[in-house]
């Protein structure tokens, strides 16, 4: 009899100890999709122009490889331009819905846009700065590109700038009626 008892209770001890916790009822679908990586997708294609003055912290920021494949990924039109003659020339022959340029060159194309009454959105790219330096320019152009970053919060900030250059857009549709 004691070896009966001995068996089944070290029978009784290893079914315990070998049971794993089982996951609650969402669970099981939750631990099914780890394994597959959602990727952020732009909801609006663009025209994009890419300011980058040489000499600039955005200059090779704008030359991250993710920046840029974020960038193709959700534009219809990219065009880089590197000197302020090749920036009028391009906002003078095109319409773009997005410049993107350095924090310090900002204000300056902020100017040239409003000077030829385009409803284009500026988004000045910061590069390594801190977060004070990010809440002025938010408080100011509404987005910051922050580089480095991650290829979801590039397209978050597009479509962000895209949504602010829609509501301009439907403000000026207003205005005319």
């Amino acid at each position: 009899m004691r070896r009966f008892l001995l068996a089944f209770s070290l029978a009784c001890g290893m079914v315990l100890f070998s049971v794993t916790q089982s996951p609650a009822c969402g669970d099981k679908v939750l631990a099914l999709g780890r394994a597959v990586k959602l990727r952020y997708l732009s909801a609006h294609t663009t025209a994009i122009l890419v300011y980058a003055h040489a000499g600039t912290p955005a200059a090779s920021a704008l030359s991250d490889p993710k920046l840029q494949s974020s960038l193709k990924q959700s534009t219809k039109t990219l065009k880089y331009v590197t000197s302020p003659v090749e920036l009028e020339e391009a906002l003078d022959h095109a319409k773009y819905d997005l410049v993107l340029t350095d924090a310090g060159d900002a204000a300056a194309t902020e100017q040239k846009l409003q000077a030829i009454d385009s409803h284009t959105v500026v988004v000045p790219v910061l590069n390594a700065g801190t977060k004070a330096e990010a809440s002025t320019l938010a408080k100011q152009y509404h987005v910051v590109l922050k580089t480095p970053g991650k290829p979801n919060s590039y397209l978050s900030a597009l479509d962000e700038a895209m949504e602010i250059k829609t509501r301009r857009d439907d403000t000026k549709e207003l205005a005319k009626k």
